[in-house]
């Protein structure tokens, strides 16, 4: 047809203007070469269906981002695409016919239905929990079919022997039983209050914080801009890598001089130097693709997908090797921020949620009067 003519031209004519040593090396990896010349010579198998069953996602990753580049094929989530194949070939592992109905209703109802109402493209850490959450309620039906029990038979004591005898993520098959005893599944049950611990604020001090944020500011440091400021904004901020990566370019909001960034509710008035890597970010969003790298002109952090962010992972490798430990500098940014701004503010210019800010700043206020009693009976031992 001739819409599919002007696409494959398209790609030829980015083959043709790409760099000759990227194409050389891509050619070089056979499979994906013939998988390839499969899919443009056999319109018919040009699906992501086909992809789906040609391979494992990282097989396959390659040609069909260099085919969604130029309109071959329909852009699609691959993260959502992948957790609804999931959930079917999981349910497989549920022997009772009954049990395995209900967990798919429960996955398509609880997780499926919620993950299509967000905005895609889905993190891969997003789509990671939910996967875990099912895997808990899997290890309790076959924790519960090996003792000859069937879900409609659990019982209080059977759930209460479960929860004291494994891991910690055990509560989370809280949902899958409310919904499973609303159904008339299952008996009702409970499943207490998990406690939360403490948090910690034994992050990097400030000093240290500031001295990395210097070298990589002074360009001591060989980090790309994208990865100098997503740094900064860790030591700074406290921004987590996944709320990084969603970062738009509309995010960035600049006003004469000023440049600010919209992590929360409220944007963010960053440091005139922060700022200055803020704006060469937007002049800089190159993306690796198959052939060549291209410009994105949506992601802050474009991803090796077309139409998708650079991921949280990616992202977190990127700042270890640039000298920043992504946990250690989140911690000690939030608990130094708790200690001079309002757990509301905190929350709408850091984007984290207001029970989270307050948690912070209880954190902080009982970390200071464990140090102040310990200062008190230091200096008492010595008089």
């Amino acid at each position: 047809m001739l819409r599919d003519s002007l696409e494959v031209q398209s790609l030829h004519a980015a083959l043709l203007a790409a760099d000759p040593a990227r194409v050389v090396t891509a050619f070089q990896r056979t499979g994906s070469v013939e998988l390839l010349r499969t899919l443009l010579n056999q319109e018919e198998t040009r699906t992501h269906a086909f992809l789906d069953a040609a391979g494992p996602d990282q097989a396959t990753r390659a040609v069909r981002s260099i085919l969604v580049e130029h309109s071959l094929l329909p852009a699609r989530d691959n993260n959502l695409a992948r957790f609804k194949h999931w959930i079917v070939t999981a349910a497989q592992d549920i022997k009772d016919p009954a049990e395995r109905q209900a967990f798919n209703q429960f996955a398509r109802w609880r997780h499926l239905r919620e993950l299509r109402q967000r905005p895609q493209p889905l993190s891969t850490n997003l789509v990671s929990s939910r996967r875990r959450e099912l895997r808990i309620v899997i290890e309790l039906l076959t924790w519960s079919a090996k003792r000859g029990r069937s879900l409609a038979l659990l019982t209080q004591a059977d759930i209460d022997e479960w929860l004291a005898t494994g891991h910690g993520e055990r509560h989370r098959v809280k949902a899958f039983l409310a919904w499973a005893q609303k159904n008339n599944n299952c008996q009702k049950l409970h499943i207490p209050r998990r406690q939360r611990t403490g948090l910690l604020v034994t992050g990097l001090d400030s000093r240290t914080r500031l001295k990395i944020l210097e070298g990589l500011l002074e360009g001591n440091a060989s980090a790309h801009p994208a990865t100098a400021f997503a740094a900064a904004m860790t030591l700074l901020y406290g921004a987590r890598p996944h709320q990084l990566t969603a970062l738009q370019v509309t995010d960035i909001l600049t006003r004469a001089d000023d440049t600010y960034v919209r992590l929360g509710a409220d944007p963010l008035l960053l440091p005139s130097r922060v700022g200055e890597l803020a704006r060469k970010v937007l002049l800089d969003r190159s993306a690796p693709r198959l052939f060549g790298t291209v410009s994105d002109a949506q992601w802050l952090f474009p991803g090796s997908r077309p139409g998708q962010p650079l991921t949280a992972a990616a992202l977190i490798k990127r700042l270890r090797a640039a000298g920043v430990q992504p946990a250690t500098a989140r911690t000690g940014a939030l608990g130094e921020l708790a200690q001079d701004v309002p757990p509301v503010v905190l929350a709408r210019l850091t984007g984290i949620s207001v029970a989270n800010a307050i948690r912070w700043s209880e954190a902080v206020s009982a970390s200071n009067a464990r140090y102040g009693s310990l200062g008190q009976l230091t200096s008492s031992s010595r008089s």
